[in-house]
């Protein structure tokens, strides 16, 4: 009876969650873009209800910016004992110092993948590195072009299913901001070009599936749809928002000037407009 209750509550909490959620992905805008954001949540939300673990891939460069905490507590929330998985993707952009000290943060909270999706221009057979992160040096971290950290993720999906005496499959959501590298992870773990990847926000459109092996199905899902409260800005310096659909880059570029000093930009020392110190 006790545990009726509490698994009722749960799911009110989880459906409430997602009522809210929904409210705040979808901020103020013209009438194509908000159906159009409408569209990427119920797709996203299809991938989270379907999974049975979720994989939220973080760009190395910055995890902290690009990691979603509305997305984890609807995860951790849920009420179906759903697991989630930190993935540091394009590990090879970062010093290899810079690597160590993230995963041991991130490790803190969730267990945490270290991941460099292969970038062979083939469409099969993409090449894995089978030598575990902690024996790849930044030189071999940068110059392969093959997958490295496949066989770790795979060994710990494998773990979940012998842990949990699963016959049949488990699904896997992959979920992320757009231009993480969430397509290029399931191309990596599939070796093959399975799903559409590029440089500009929006690729992915609705959720697609993909067969790794006979226990792991993998959801590809369209990059999250931001919370209206998130800085325009950080989302344009991180390519999370299309070109054509910005309407004032002032504010990304004054963000962007904070972070550089004046030899950096070249630019002449002046107080006022009618006065330059050269």
């Amino acid at each position: 009876m006790m545990f009726d209750i509490e698994r009722r509550q749960n799911e009110f909490e989880h459906e409430q969650i997602s009522l809210n959620e929904k409210d705040e992905f979808v901020s103020d805008m013209g009438d194509g873009q908000e159906k159009s954001r409408k569209t990427f949540y119920r797709e996203f939300k299809k991938v989270i209800d379907a999974s049975d673990i979720i994989i939220e891939v973080l760009d190395a460069r910055d995890p902290l910016g690009c990691r979603c905490s509305q997305v984890e507590e609807i995860v951790l929330t849920s009420g179906k004992n759903k697991k989630l998985i930190l993935l540091l993707n394009k590990i090879d952009l970062i010093p290899r110092d810079n690597l160590d000290k993230w995963l041991k943060y991130l490790r803190n909270e969730f267990p945490t993948i270290a991941f460099r999706s292969s970038t062979q221009n083939q469409r099969d057979r993409l090449g894995h590195v089978t030598t575990s992160i902690q024996a790849c040096d930044e030189h071999l971290l940068k110059s392969s072009n093959k997958c490295i950290g496949a066989s770790t993720l795979m060994n710990l999906l494998s773990n979940y299913c012998r842990k949990n005496d699963i016959k049949t499959s488990i699904t896997v959501g992959i979920v992320g901001f757009p231009n993480v590298g969430k397509s290029s992870v399931i191309n990596s773990l599939k070796r093959t070009q399975v799903c559409q990847t590029g440089s500009m926000p929006g690729v992915t459109k609705q959720m697609q599936t993909v067969k790794l092996d006979k226990l792991i199905k993998l959801f590809d899902s369209p990059g999250i749809v931001m919370s209206k409260e998130t800085n325009p800005a950080s989302l344009i310096l991180r390519n999370c928002i299309r070109i054509e659909t910005i309407e004032n880059t002032l504010p990304a570029i004054e963000l962007l000037l904070h972070r550089c000093t004046k030899e950096q930009v070249k630019c002449s020392v002046f107080h006022t407009i009618d006065e330059r110190v050269l």
